[in-house]
């Protein structure tokens, strides 16, 4: 039996796994390695040249293939997460109505939407009117109508 071969089997099975389990980009390429050492197995060379082959084939996939796949999954072209800190001081438009004691919803610069609540619990809130956020409530934007002579505000 031939169990250089079940040892290279094994071992890119078992990265294999190990990949799909942490999807780190990491084991994959170990993965590759070993199989590139079964194949120089299968050819029926020797535990050297094997080895030799996992190592180079190992290297080689994680220095050429590891950054492309990162760059090509990379979150770097999505919107940018902004904590609700982030928010407080900018100006919106109320898109969904805020009535007096409840919540509605506003867009914050363009695109941002959030749940809203006017500061004031009384103040109604129509579609279209600017707001200011002075704060948040958990996830909720705690907002202030602008009057329409201030000229906007932050965005």
């Amino acid at each position: 039996m031939d169990w250089d071969i079940i040892f290279w089997a094994v071992l890119a099975a078992l990265a294999l796994v190990g990949e799909l389990l942490t999807i780190t980009f990491f084991l994959l390429f170990f993965s590759l390695g070993a199989l590139a050492a079964l194949a120089v197995a299968f050819a029926g060379f020797g535990a050297g040249l094997q080895i030799f082959g996992f190592i180079v084939a190992s290297a080689l996939s994680m220095a050429v293939l590891r950054p492309a796949l990162v760059h090509r999954i990379s979150f770097r072209g999505s919107e940018r997460y902004v904590g609700r800190g982030g928010i407080e001081g900018r100006s919106g438009v109320v898109t969904d109505v805020i009535e007096p004691g409840g919540s509605g919803q506003v867009r914050i610069g363009s695109g941002e939407f959030w749940t809203a609540r006017a500061i004031y619990p009384g103040e109604r809130m129509e579609p279209g009117a600017r707001v200011r956020v002075l704060g948040t409530d958990g996830l909720t934007a705690l907002v202030e109508a602008v009057e329409t002579e201030e000229g906007g505000g932050k965005s």
